[in-house]
């Protein structure tokens, strides 16, 4: 039988997520060490490592959110299937009725046909 485990789905998810925290971090220290050495002179080169640097973390966030958002999409589309067949299992049960049978007297059955024609 096929299974899923959508909680390691989950986990990645929220691995994805915290990652992305922590380049948002990176992100925001290199922009701040950028506007202190901003003021200070001979430091052009510095700078553009640390704007180089910037813009690949930048791309990794991006590329990492894309990630993430992937994730979350088939998390959904995944519960939304499962519902969708579980609601259309529910719809198709078979009910199997207990039918009585009981004993019948046809003894007087040969004035029923004449009534009828």
């Amino acid at each position: 039988m096929l299974e899923i485990r959508m909680n390691q789905v989950i986990y990645v998810q929220e691995n994805l997520e915290q990652q992305l925290v922590s380049l948002n971090n990176q992100i925001w220290e290199i922009e701040q060490v950028m506007q202190r050495l901003n003021y200070q002179s001979g430091m052009e080169g510095s700078l553009a490592g640390l704007r180089r640097q910037k813009d690949r973390l930048a791309e990794s966030k991006r590329t990492l959110d894309r990630m993430v958002q992937c994730l979350e999409k088939m998390i959904l589309y995944y519960n939304s299937c499962e519902n969708r067949i579980c609601d259309y299992a529910l719809q198709e049960v078979v009910v199997y009725r207990r039918h009585v049978v009981g004993i019948n007297n046809l003894q007087n059955i040969s004035g029923l046909l004449q009534s009828v024609i």
